[in-house]
């Protein structure tokens, strides 16, 4: 029987001890000020930082553009350069002539993702009935997420809330060259589910236990939505890499990008598990897309969760309803974060895997996952 399985059932504030990458100034920018499409992203191999200088001179001089920021992707050692074609009179042919320079590894123009979230104003469910619906409740009695790290790849989370103060361990700016405090919308809710702190009259996360690490890759639009691009969202999956994070929340979607599917990539070679959200369409939205990647949401080739009308945190002391595959995507993750408490050593695959077969129901429109059944294999054992 569950109830006699060994509980890990964690109450107590964790206190953690933030693991930064040592800084070095670096060129950077707002993120949010090359959001247009007209910046070009190129990689270039390593090197040392005189001959990386002299490169970047001579590639401003010969293709006439100018060099807006660089910075280092150590987790796939490559140097980034990126420059501003809103002048070129044809920015598909300087892409081509620079694709074909030996000297540059790769190129390619700053792309625009979007958070996947749909709002509703109403609130039509009674509050987390999605706990019930994953089967959560029964899950914690065998974990709650303890020493697992949920890097969340969003817009500013709310650190300040009661539900969350505890779980937000550290926090990264990638849009913003001066980092101030900041609380916006999708970050926050996302935060919430995923990881909400138990028993403080508030709501209850997924894994309320786990580590919660704050990486700002997306800003807030005026419609309370978010926008990222290639910059900051590299940027952010790179800490994420280097920095000792289990689980990698994605929940948001747009174009194919060449850099991006790069750095998804080693971290999936590194053992992170990587959800992304389906998006709102039948076909799956890149980077759900790729292979390696969790899909969540509500599409044929995703894994069901929650995602329509779901309490969740808001900044201040606040809570609102929110929907979209963003919203199954952090449902996904917080089970994700269930499992590898109680099997660290769970592969991305294994975990994908074990999924997918916790998958009750016979369609599309009924299909959900259950929580317990994904930690310990067994239906029968996961009767509420």
């Amino acid at each position: 029987m569950i109830r006699r399985l060994i509980s890990l059932f964690c109450l107590g504030l964790c206190l953690t001890v933030a693991r930064p990458i040592a800084a070095q100034e670096w060129r950077l920018v707002d993120a949010n000020t090359i959001a247009d499409g007209s910046f070009l992203i190129l990689t270039i191999e390593r090197d040392d930082p005189e001959a990386l200088a002299a490169l970047a001179a001579n590639l401003q001089a010969e293709f006439g553009v100018p060099l807006t920021a660089e910075w280092p992707l150590n987790a796939i050692q490559v140097h980034c350069f990126v420059f501003d074609a809103r002048q070129s009179s044809d920015i598909d042919v300087l892409i081509a002539a620079m694709a074909a320079d030996d000297r540059i590894r790769t190129v390619q123009r700053v792309r625009d993702f979007n958070t996947s979230e749909v709002r509703h104003s109403d609130p039509l469910f009674p509050l987390q009935w999605a706990l019930e619906r994953l089967n959560v409740l029964v899950a914690h009695q065998v974990s709650m997420g303890e020493g697992v790290r949920v890097g969340i790849v969003d817009s500013a989370i709310d650190r300040t809330h009661p539900d969350l103060t505890e779980r937000v361990s550290d926090a990264r700016d990638f849009v913003a060259r001066m980092p101030v405090a900041l609380a916006e919308d999708h970050g926050t809710a996302i935060a919430g589910i995923i990881g909400a702190t138990a028993t403080n009259d508030g709501i209850v996360g997924v894994a309320p236990a786990a580590e919660l690490v704050g990486l700002r890759a997306c800003w807030q639009q005026s419609d309370g939505g978010g926008l990222c691009n290639s910059f900051s969202l590299a940027r952010a999956i790179n800490f994420a890499i280097l920095n000792d994070i289990d689980v990698l929340n994605l929940s948001l979607g747009g174009p194919d990008d060449p850099l991006l599917t790069e750095l998804i990539e080693a971290a999936l070679a590194k053992g992170i598990v990587v959800i992304a959200a389906s998006g709102e369409e039948s076909d799956l939205v890149y980077p759900a897309a790729l292979d390696g990647v969790i899909a969540a949401g509500a599409t044929a080739h995703s894994v069901p969760a929650p995602m329509v009308d779901v309490l969740s945190t808001a900044p201040g002391p606040d809570h609102r309803y929110v929907s979209g595959s963003s919203v199954a995507t952090a449902h996904v993750s917080g089970v994700v974060a269930l499992m590898l408490a109680l099997e660290p050593g769970l592969t991305p695959q294994a975990i994908s895997e074990r999924l997918n077969n916790a998958v009750r129901g016979e369609d599309i429109t009924s299909a959900m996952l259950d929580a317990c059944q994904a930690i310990v294999g067994s239906a029968e054992t996961c009767a509420p």
